[in-house]
């Protein structure tokens, strides 16, 4: 990842259409990088949060597995196919 280093000046400065390409390409790169991190964080907490509600669905029913069957899930472009999602409490 770029390293980006600014001079006091480019700190205070409101905005940073004055830098030079090399300097304004390290702040593209350095943004860049933050969103990616920010997003696969996110997907993340997705993942977990699907987990949880899924869990506790299951724990409210005083079960301990569910199965959940999803058939044709598509979106806008792919076919993902027939799923099935188990849920079992851990002993």
């Amino acid at each position: 990842m770029a390293e980006l280093i600014l001079t006091k000046e480019e700190k205070r400065a409101a905005t940073w259409v004055g830098l030079d390409d090399e300097s304004l390409g390290k702040v593209v790169k350095a943004m860049m990088a933050t969103i990616k991190q920010a997003s696969d964080e996110q997907g993340k907490l997705y993942y977990l949060a699907a987990a949880m509600i899924l869990c506790t669905l299951t724990a409210e029913t005083n079960a301990d597995t569910a199965s959940f069957t999803v058939e044709r899930l598509t979106n806008k472009t792919n076919d993902f196919g027939n799923w099935r999602v188990t849920i079992r409490k851990m002993k």
